[in-house]
């Protein structure tokens, strides 16, 4: 694992972001701002610009969607709440929370967006949601970077995504009392096996450990 690790930590396909949540500092980023389709990446992006147009007053339907969607990944929860929400409604979220300009809505994003996204999440610097997105995020189970976090780590939560050459993984969790994020975001089919295992695992113990 160290070895891929090692082999790839600067490969063109990928980019990468390591963030101190505490202090907002960068431990380490690569092409943080190269854009990529992101699969089911965006989905408690959408929920979060949904939650801000509706000022946290949801209806009972819109609630069980952003469950379904930042837990389970479900596909149509996640058409039921860009149903509801448009460009001006993400133009609007960007702005207020001072997060890069990228196209949530049009699926396009960058291993920074998702970081100082997970930033205001984790800081609670969201007017609405943040316990409910936390919470969502936190029992999404299908990522491989959780296999490799020390034992120590007790709240840790995230979201994947893939999609034909797309393959990312993302985490927020906390270690020795800090807060941290990891975002990775691949194309060209980088990871048909455990390297993203590989790659967050080797982030986490050279820049978190």
């Amino acid at each position: 694992m160290e070895y891929v690790y090692r082999t790839h930590k600067r490969d063109p396909r990928i980019g990468y972001a390591v963030k101190d949540l505490a202090t907002g500092r960068y431990l380490a980023e690569f092409q943080a701002d190269q854009l990529f389709i992101g699969g089911s990446m965006p989905k408690p992006a959408v929920a979060a610009v949904l939650l801000e147009k509706r000022r946290g007053n949801l209806t009972r339907d819109e609630f069980q969607h952003i469950v379904h969607a930042c837990d389970q990944s479900i596909n149509a929860s996640w058409f039921q709440l860009l149903a509801r929400v448009n460009q001006a409604d993400e133009r609007a979220f960007e702005w207020k929370y001072d997060l890069p300009n990228v196209e949530i809505i049009n699926n396009w994003q960058s291993p920074r967006f998702y970081a100082e996204f997970y930033e205001r999440c984790v800081n609670y610097r969201l007017d609405h949601g943040c316990e409910l997105l936390l919470e969502a995020m936190r029992r999404d189970q299908y990522g491989l970077g959780r296999w490799v976090m020390p034992a120590s780590i007790t709240y840790i939560g995230g979201k994947t995504g893939n999609y034909g050459e797309w393959d990312h993984e993302s985490l927020f969790f906390y270690h020795r009392g800090t807060p941290y994020a990891i975002v990775l975001y691949t194309r060209g089919h980088f990871a048909p096996g455990n390297q993203l295992g590989c790659m967050m695992g080797g982030l986490f113990h050279e820049y978190c450990a």
